[in-house]
Order: C-alpha cells, then structure tokens, then sequence
C-alpha cells in the first residue's frame, strides 16, 4: 500500500470550511479513481495545519491518480489561504484494532533512517513496536510510512480520543526511545492531530465490506457508490432482479432507503478471500415508505422489518464487481403484515 500526504498550512478560521469541502467533494473524487483504499483528513485547529493521506494499492495506482488530484489540491490552497507540500510514501506496516472515529487523536512521529538500514527499521517496528502499541489502551491502530529513497519515515498512532492520545504519551516515549536505539534512526518531530474522517481501509475484501456496510448506514451514497466498479457491477437479487451497471447500484440503493429510511445493517459474521467475501447481516428498518418491488408497489405499513439476509460480494482491483442478495422474500412479507407468519 502506498501513501500520498498533503500537508496545508493557511488560516486556522478556514479549517472548518476546507474540510467540509475534503469530505463533500474531494472525498468521492479520489474514492472514484482506480486503485484507491480511502482518504483521512487530520487538523491541527490551532496551528492551521490540515494532513490530508490518500492510501493506494500501488505505487503506479498513485501516480496515475496525481493529475486527477491537482485541481482540487489548489483550490484548497486557495481556500485556506496557504501552502502545500506533498509527500508520497510506502505504508510498510498497517495494524488496526479498531477503526479510529471521528474526534481521534493521532500522533505521527517523524523519522529519518538510514536508507541501507531501513528494512531493518521496518521489521523492528512491525516485531517490536506494534505488539507493544497494541497493549496501550485506547489505541486503534499504528502505522509506519518509508520513503524508500530518501529514510523519511513517519510512525502513526490513532487512539480512541484526545484523553487516550494523552495518557499514552509517557508509554509511547519510552518506546520510540528503545526503537530509535535498536534501529539507529533519529527523531525529527512530534505531531499530534484531530481526525476529521477517514474512508481508509487495509485493502482487504473484508475491510471493503465492512466500509461498504459503513456508509449504507451513514447514508453517504457517493461513498458507497465509489466502492463499486459501476462498469462493471453486476447485481441479483430476489424477485427476478438482475441489473448492471450504475442503474444496479442506484435501484438497490433508491429501493429499500425509499421504503425504510431509518434501516441499519447489522454484520452477523464476514467470510471473506481476495476474491471475494459473504455478508451475513440483519437489515432492521420501519416501513414509512412505498417499497418498489418489481412485482409492483408496496405501500407503507409501519411495520418494523428484522430480516435475516445474505451478500455475496465478487472483488476485483479493490473494487466490487458482483453482487448477489440473498433474503427470504415469505418472511418480509410475512413481517410487513401482508402474509401469514
């Protein structure tokens, strides 16, 4: 996995704006592009510092990306009022316990290694560092970013909350003493951060499920829509429904938010491989909307619906390509007061 970092410096009172602007337009314009894992949005408010890390499957993915991302890159410049550097890097070590929430605090440690010794310094902090940061409580995940050229290095560490971020400040020390030590690498910064969002996944099938039930439940359409190859996707599901393309992504979508507004999916258990992966979920929502059905309209019942159901996702370049939607169509109706239980 590949990591590009933006580092904007402008005025503090804009920092809101701009990131309202991240998230609303630059978000789903990266999450479109090929090769894509997500992007996260870090602030310092009262420096007017804003990190903006766009994560790829490749070094060729990223580079591809870059002229995609030169226009939004200065119009948020311009926003804030500031300057940019952009850093581009290898995530050698990616360990996650949980997913950092929005509030996080993040420390990101800058390093300088010595290029010839940096594998070395790579598998001290995959070996040593991360079992030791996953034992310090209210941490969620570490990361540790080469650039392979030059030695620049920056270890990152994403806690609970600020108050968590805080309390592991003297543990932490302690242990980029020791790594610094064994590794014979220097120190060069301490930062610490807000996490403002992040759509970051590891790149695996399941972390992409997970993100795709993630945003049917935040209702973030462009999100969830830019997890599929809508080119490419294929989707079936009961009832004679077989669709492709984008008019696959927004029938799905249009049809059970219509009808049941406040739904959620609940993951029962994730099976997943590099091809793909099954969802086994609970779809629990009250039917306050018409539910379009191929075999006609439904009308609102008022009922509230807990459905078992299953999905079977097919995978290709980060990307769903197939889905197919498994439910049993006599217990919805049966549910909803349309058909005897």
């Amino acid at each position: 996995m590949h990591v590009r970092m933006n580092m904007l410096v402008g005025d503090p009172a804009r920092l809101d704006e701009a990131t309202r602007y991240l998230e609303g337009s630059v978000r789903p314009h990266v999450e479109a592009q090929p090769g894509t894992r997500g992007i996260a949005v870090l602030t310092n408010a009262d420096l007017g510092v804003c990190v903006i890390a766009s994560y790829w499957d490749t070094a060729d993915a990223m580079a591809a990306s870059e002229q995609a991302v030169e226009v939004p890159r200065k119009e948020l410049t311009e926003l804030i009022s500031g300057t940019v550097t952009v850093e581009h890097y290898e995530a050698a070590v990616f360990a996650r316990r949980s997913r950092p929430p929005t509030g996080a605090g993040v420390r990101m440690t800058r390093i300088d290694a010595d290029p010839a010794h940096l594998d070395a310094a790579i598998v001290e902090f995959r070996n040593t560092g991360v079992p030791a940061l996953m034992q310090m409580p209210g941490l969620c995940s570490t990361q540790f970013l080469a650039d392979r050229e030059t030695g620049h290095c920056i270890a990152v560490t994403a806690w609970q909350d600020h108050a968590a971020l805080a309390a592991g400040r003297s543990g932490v020390a302690t242990l980029r003493t020791d790594l610094a030590a064994v590794t014979h690498t220097q120190v060069r910064t301490v930062e610490e951060f807000t996490l403002r969002f992040s759509s970051v996944r590891e790149g695996d099938t399941r972390s992409l499920i997970e993100r795709n039930i993630e945003l049917w439940n935040t209702r973030d359409r462009a999100g969830w829509m830019a997890l599929a190859d809508l080119n490419r996707l294929e989707l079936r599901a009961p009832g004679g429904v077989e669709l492709s393309g984008q008019d696959a992504a927004d029938t799905i979508w249009t049809m059970w938010n219509e009808a049941f507004p406040d739904n959620r999916l609940e993951i029962v258990t994730i099976h997943a491989d590099d091809r793909g992966g099954v969802h086994e979920g609970r779809f629990v929502g009250t039917h306050t909307g018409t539910l379009r059905t191929p075999a006609g309209e439904i009308a609102p019942t008022g009922r509230v619906l807990d459905a078992r159901f299953c999905g079977v996702y097919e995978v290709d370049n980060g990307k769903i390509t197939s889905t197919h939607l498994y439910f049993d169509q006599a217990d919805l109706m049966a549910q909803l007061g349309l058909a005897p239980g």
